[in-house]
């Protein structure tokens, strides 16, 4: 198995799985599967630094400064693809249910469960009650929203600091 490309813009979800070789699996379109003998935490948090350079824990100080979240907070990997997965289940194993935002399509309640309605018709059904994924969802809206103006204005300063100095300099020489 590749780990590499598990985390990738295509993954709809990560769930826990029971399974006596397998803790998590990565689920894909069409429901293909890749599953890993990690938790859900330790699979994403390997292929962040594999990937990007970066932890789970680094992501979560980030979010803890940056937007007031704290441990069961959206991890934002990549965020004009809008690839940012959040949890919906609190696990003492480190093993929660991720869903990936780029993919989801909203939430609705089927009896005692909840269901995750995913853009490709697809729906996957978990006992997290419907209040707490709608509240998971909200903030990894918001979290995607401020990092995306957070980097819009960062662009905005280097363009207009460069065309600035660049202004200046050719004026006086």
């Amino acid at each position: 198995m590749n780990q590499q490309n598990l985390l990738n813009p295509g993954v709809y979800y990560i769930e826990p799985v029971e399974h006596p070789e397998f803790l998590c699996h990565a689920v894909f379109q069409k429901g293909r599967t890749m599953p890993s003998s990690k938790t859900s935490e330790a699979l994403i948090d390997e292929l962040l630094l594999l990937t990007y350079g970066t932890t789970i824990k680094v992501r979560r100080q980030q979010l803890k400064k940056a937007h007031n979240i704290h441990k069961t907070g959206p991890i934002v990997i990549d965020e004009r693809l809008q690839f940012v997965l959040f949890p919906l289940t609190v696990s003492r194993n480190k093993n929660p249910f991720w869903v990936n935002l780029h993919h989801f399509l909203r939430f609705s309640p089927d009896g005692a469960k909840t269901l995750i309605h995913f853009y490709d018709g697809t729906a996957v059904p978990i006992d997290t009650p419907l209040v707490t994924c709608d509240k998971q969802y909200a903030k990894a809206l918001k979290v995607t929203d401020q990092s995306m103006k957070i980097k819009a204005q960062g662009a905005m300063y280097i363009t207009d600091h460069f065309t600035y100095a660049s202004h200046h300099q050719h004026r006086y020489h």
